[in-house]
């Protein structure tokens, strides 16, 4: 049961850690930074499971799985937490 939710909710925990980071490093705020990084985490690995990109780096090892969810994770998280954290630092 849980096997099915597992690289989601690793996408979100990658966007929930490197999305503030990234966010900061890029001048953006740290408050949209964990929301974003959050949504965007989940949804980076979401879109490359459906573009059916989800075994780049995998050699078919489930660790390498679980490194690949947490990276996707990371990767939409910070861009869509430095976008979030850039709009709400304007304001």
């Amino acid at each position: 049961m849980l096997e099915e939710y597992l690289p989601l909710i690793l996408n979100g925990v990658g966007g929930a850690v490197l999305g503030p980071i990234v966010a900061k490093l890029l001048r953006g705020g740290a408050g949209g930074g964990l929301l974003g990084g959050i949504i965007g985490g989940i949804a980076a690995g979401f879109g490359a499971e459906q573009a059916g990109m989800n075994d780049l780096v995998t050699n078919g090892t489930d660790m390498m799985m679980y490194v690949q969810n947490l990276l996707e994770g990371g990767v939409g998280g910070g861009v869509l937490g430095t976008i979030l954290g850039l709009i709400m630092k304007r304001r």
